[in-house]
């Protein structure tokens, strides 16, 4: 990626283990893309959930890998992400994700993340299916 600055592939980098963690079902991963203080908002449905990402994480832990590792991808489409924006501004980031395939629902993800003490973590995600 050239012209690519160092902030802009640290965050692709945050997004790719959320997505890691999230398809392989693998919490520390996933839990280790957001910060401790992360809120997490948005709708499955008509249900709206909002807190923490802590029920996220129990979803994903309850639930089989999306992609077994060396078996292919697990019953069903295969999940794909598309980050279709990036905008970064000092130790600020916005990223809009497209998910498909993730379990029964397609997800827009708007996720917000900061660069603190260096590193950068998800410090909001909010969704919605569709």
């Amino acid at each position: 990626m050239a012209g690519t600055s160092r902030d802009e592939l640290d965050v692709v980098a945050v997004i790719e283990r959320y997505i890691e963690g999230y398809v392989n079902a693998d919490i520390p991963v996933l839990r280790g893309a957001f910060a401790d203080d992360a809120v997490m908002n948005g709708y499955v449905g008509d249900r709206l959930v909002a807190g923490t990402p802590e029920p996220f994480f129990r979803q994903v832990a309850s639930n089989p890998p999306l992609k077994s590792p060396g078996a292919g991808p697990a019953p069903g489409p295969d999940p794909r992400y598309d980050i279709e924006h990036l905008s970064i501004t000092n130790n600020a980031a916005s990223a809009v994700l497209r998910e498909t395939g993730f379990g029964p629902h397609d997800f827009t993800d708007y996720m917000h993340l900061l660069k603190r003490d260096g590193v950068w973590k998800i410090v909001s995600k909010t969704f919605s299916t569709h």
